[in-house]
C-alpha cells in the first residue's frame, strides 16, 4: 500500500466539565464526546524521503498537530517515515470542534497502516498525548464516549441524541489555552467566560435553547450546537435566525458511529 486517504470528522462536546487543575499543568476533565459528520481530508502517501505537508495552509508547518504527530510517531518507532501528507480543511480553526485532533489522529493511524507499525490502540494513545488530549478520543472511534482524565480515559457511553445538529460559529477564534489560564483565575465555566469574550454567544444561546431539543457550547468555544429531530423545524429555525445580523457560519450535519473513516486504500 502507497496510499491511504481519511475522512476526520469533527466533535461536539454534549458535556464538559473541568475537575481541576493538576501538578503537571494539564487539567482533568469529565466530557461526553460526540462526532458528527462534517469533517477535514487527510491523505497520505509514502515518498523515497522528506515530508511534504500540503494543502490547506493553517499555521506554519512546525506548529501544525499533523506534523507534530508524525514526529511523535517516528520519535516512538525510531524511524523516519518520508511521506507526503495533504489536509483539507472544512473543520474551522479555534471553534472547539476539535478538527486539529481529529487531524492528527487520522495521521497517525493512517501512517501505522500505511508503513504497517502493528501499533496498537493504547500504544497510539501514548503517542498521541504527548501532543494534544483530546487526540485519544478521535483514534478510539467511537462516535459517543465518555473522556476522562487528561484525555487518556475513553470509553464507550449512552447517550440520548438528535437526529439533526447544527453548528453556529461566530467568526471569532478562542484559543483553548487562554481559556483554561481563565477558568484557572476565575474558576468559571468555558461557556461562562467565552460568553464575555464573544457576545453572540448569549445570544445564540438565547435562541437556539428555546426551540431545540439540547442547546449548548462545544470545548472551549465559540461554536454552539442545537439539536433537533425533524430537519424541517431545523430549517425553518435557521432561517428566522438568519433574519437577524450575525457574522458567522451555520453548518448542519448528523452525528455519526465513528471519529475518522479510511476512505481509499492503495
Amino acid at each position: 500500500m502507497n496510499l491511504i486517504e481519511l475522512n476526520a470528522y469533527a466533535k461536539i462536546n454534549l458535556i464538559l466539565e473541568i475537575i481541576k487543575k493538576l501538578p503537571s499543568g494539564y487539567h482533568e476533565i469529565r466530557s461526553v464526546f460526540q462526532a458528527v459528520n462534517f469533517h477535514d481530508v487527510v491523505s497520505i502517501s509514502k515518498e523515497d524521503d522528506g515530508f511534504l505537508l500540503t494543502g490547506s495552509f493553517i499555521c506554519p508547518k512546525e506548529e501544525n498537530l499533523v506534523t507534530k504527530i508524525k514526529e511523535g510517531l517516528e520519535y516512538y518507532v525510531k524511524r523516519e517515515l518520508p511521506c507526503k501528507i495533504n489536509l483539507v480543511k472544512s473543520i474551522p480553526l479555534s471553534a472547539g470542534l476539535g478538527g486539529g485532533s481529529s487531524d492528527a489522529a487520522a495521521t497517525l493511524i493512517g501512517l501505522n497502516n500505511l508503513y504497517e507499525l502493528g501499533l496498537t490502540k493504547e500504544k497510539l494513545f501514548e503517542i498521541a498525548l504527548g501532543v494534544g488530549s483530546d487526540i485519544p478520543y478521535f483514534i478510539s472511534n467511537q462516535g459517543t464516549a465518555l473522556v476522562e482524565g487528561v484525555g487518556e480515559r475513553v470509553s464507550p457511553y449512552k447517550s440520548e441524541l438528535s437526529k439533526f445538529y447544527v453548528l453556529i460559529r461566530p467568526h471569532m477564534r478562542i484559543k483553548t489555552s487562554e481559556m483554561y489560564k481563565l477558568h484557572d483565575e476565575t474558576k468559571k465555566s468555558f461557556f461562562e467566560l467565552a460568553k464575555n469574550i464573544c457576545p453572540d454567544i448569549s445570544r445564540i444561546y438565547e435562541y437556539f435553547s428555546d426551540v431545540s431539543k439540547q442547546c449548548g457550547m462545544s470545548g472551549s468555544g465559540p461554536t454552539m450546537f442545537a439539536g433537533f429531530d425533524s430537519y424541517d423545524t431545523l430549517t425553518e429555525t435557521v432561517n428566522n435566525f438568519f433574519l437577524e445580523r450575525f457574522d458567522g457560519d451555520i453548518f448542519v450535519c448528523e452525528p455519526c458511529d465513528n471519529t475518522y473513516l479510511v476512505k481509499r486504500e492503495g
